[in-house]
């Protein structure tokens, strides 16, 4: 078994963060798109709201062969009448979802291009890691705020009550907590780095 030079592994280690900045533009433009192909959604019917969420689990019958009997956690419905605030905050919660997430996207990328350039334990670098993981943290609960209120309007349109999906679409939430959390360690990491990169110097 060979073992690894400098050479070879500081060449594993370009690609690494070349592939990383190529995965971020493409995640970039799939936000874009999917954020804007959720706007077009919501007004997809004249004069009316169309939302695709999260409701307790109910048995139906699923348009499989001669109909089969299921479970749906997961429904569309499409409402008339909902009122302005109800309306301005599922756009809201679009836009800001959008926004947090491509900002994480594009300050991963930075990241990535100044550890390109062997930029590693420094403030920017730290403070980057800590945005990235309180964007990580609001894309999870500010959506999910303003999701919760513009349903309420949506359920009340329609004669129905969210409460009973509130939870189903905070639970939605966790991997995006779980990468803030993640993210967080991360900061930990180059804190510490930049820390005793300090006393290194230091001591030179």
């Amino acid at each position: 078994m060979t073992s690894r030079t400098p050479q070879l592994q500081a060449k594993r280690d370009r690609n690494d963060l070349l592939t990383g900045i190529a995965v971020g533009a493409i995640v970039v433009g799939i936000l874009v798109n999917d954020s804007i192909q959720r706007l077009l959604d919501l007004f997809a019917v004249p004069g009316s709201i169309t939302v695709t969420t999260r409701v307790p689990a109910q048995e139906i019958t699923a348009a499989v062969g001669g109909g089969v009997p299921a479970t749906a956690e997961m429904v569309t419905l499409t409402a008339s009448g909902v009122n302005v605030i109800s309306v301005a905050s599922l756009v809201i919660a679009i836009v800001l979802r959008a926004l947090c997430l491509i900002s994480v996207a594009v300050f991963a990328v930075i990241v990535c291009l100044r550890l390109l350039r062997g930029i590693v334990f420094d403030r920017v670098n730290t403070g980057l890691t800590f945005t990235i993981s309180i964007l990580l943290l609001l894309a999870g609960l500010g959506p999910h705020f303003f999701e919760t209120m513009g349903l309420n309007g949506v359920f009340a349109a329609l004669g129905g009550d969210f409460s009973d999906g509130r939870w189903l679409l905070f639970r939605d939430g966790i991997p995006l907590y779980i990468a803030s959390v993640a993210a967080g360690v991360l900061v930990i990491f180059f804190r510490r780095g930049a820390a005793l990169q300090r006393e290194i110097e230091g001591l030179v």
